[in-house]
């Protein structure tokens, strides 16, 4: 399973300014394609880095426990879930927003208020 994320995400998790070369393809388009993800296992992902910083299995208290306490990762994927690095899945100052906006490309700043943080009882479906 493959899936892209808009790099305007990352933009707003991290402050970017530009979209960093490591996250442009040869045509040039924005994107990070994660073939790595799993059903049964949540996929962390850093944005600074560019790259995925590990896993852990889904529904594993102590792991979620584990990862909550690191800022080292952005957003974590597990099938149809989405988790940021806030709120009760961790301690950095991510969020996540669904936007209406169709041309990324005309979206120069990220939102300033709107974004929802991780909660016990919020589910997030991509």
């Amino acid at each position: 399973m493959a899936i892209s994320l808009l790099i305007v995400f990352a933009s707003s998790v991290c402050g970017c300014k530009r979209v960093p070369d490591r996250f442009r393809s040869d045509t040039g388009d924005a994107g990070i394609v994660l073939d790595c993800l799993s059903d049964n296992r949540w996929t962390y992902f850093s944005f600074r880095d560019g790259k995925v910083v590990g896993q852990s299995t889904f529904g594993s208290d102590s792991e979620d426990r584990d990862w909550a306490g690191r800022t080292d990762w952005d957003i974590a994927i597990c099938g149809e879930f989405l988790r940021t690095n806030s709120g009760t899945s961790g301690e950095g100052n991510g969020g996540i927003q669904k936007n209406a906006i169709t041309d990324f490309n005309g979206l120069t700043e990220a939102p300033s208020e709107g974004y929802v943080i991780d909660r016990d009882d919020i589910v997030v479906r991509r």
